[in-house]
């Protein structure tokens, strides 16, 4: 004999939990594994989400490669037997020329002329006296353009330059980095005085100064014509 069973009347109906479970899926949908069975959430949305990194930070490459022509330079006045601006291994006075690719001597880039202007500059900065050989014997004047007391033209530049010692120096690009070898030597004996060297990356910034490499016009002599005399 089976007795019927009494209906808790504070107990919900079956048809009342399914609407708080619904409701509860609206409320919290990122918790529906929690407590519906027959929900599944596959976990690569989880491992994306993580994946997710923001970008580093880029460096100035114009800042960092002036950094580390200093740092070049820093490294040739440390390794000067006698660094004393007045009276030292440069107290004759320094001057400082392009600096070329090292496969050929003759050929240079902006690089190369952008390395030997901030070297001139680290020289003046730490009181060296640098001499000047692009300085043209008279100022140009040009309407519209300004004046110019700089000049490569031989005719233009003085034939004399009195300096005791010449900072010229390298450049070796490679696939991912350029070598930069500096060195000061001493105009009379051609002794090395001291030398230094710089590792920069091949950046953006570094492939523009490289763009325009070009290498010394080298002047073919004129033929000779010889006539054939008769005795």
């Amino acid at each position: 004999m089976q007795f019927p069973r009494k209906r808790c009347s504070g107990c919900p109906t079956p048809s009342s939990l399914l609407k708080i479970v619904a409701l509860l899926l609206l409320v919290f949908p990122g918790q529906a594994s929690a407590f519906w069975p027959f929900t599944q959430e596959t976990p690569k949305k989880a491992a994306q989400v993580e994946a997710v990194v923001p970008p580093a930070l880029t460096v100035n490459e114009a800042a960092a490669l002036h950094t580390e022509i200093q740092g070049l330079a820093n490294e040739l006045f440390r390794n000067l037997a006698d660094a004393d601006p007045e009276n030292g291994d440069l107290g004759k006075g320094v001057l400082v020329c392009t600096f070329v690719e090292l496969k050929k001597l003759t050929r240079t880039s902006s690089l190369g002329r952008y390395v030997a202007e901030q070297l001139m500059s680290e020289m003046q900065h730490h009181h060296y006296e640098v001499v000047e050989i692009r300085k043209s014997q008279a100022i140009m004047l040009q309407e519209k353009r300004g004046e110019f007391g700089l000049s490569r033209n031989p005719a233009e530049v003085g034939q004399a330059v009195a300096a005791g010692a010449m900072l010229t120096g390298t450049y070796t690009p490679s696939k991912d980095s350029i070598v930069i070898n500096a060195r000061i030597i001493d105009n009379r004996s051609a002794k090395l005085l001291s030398s230094a060297t710089a590792i920069i990356p091949r950046n953006q910034l570094a492939e523009q100064l490289l763009a325009d490499t070009a290498s010394v016009r080298m002047e073919k002599p004129e033929p000779l014509y010889l006539k054939k005399l008769e005795l």
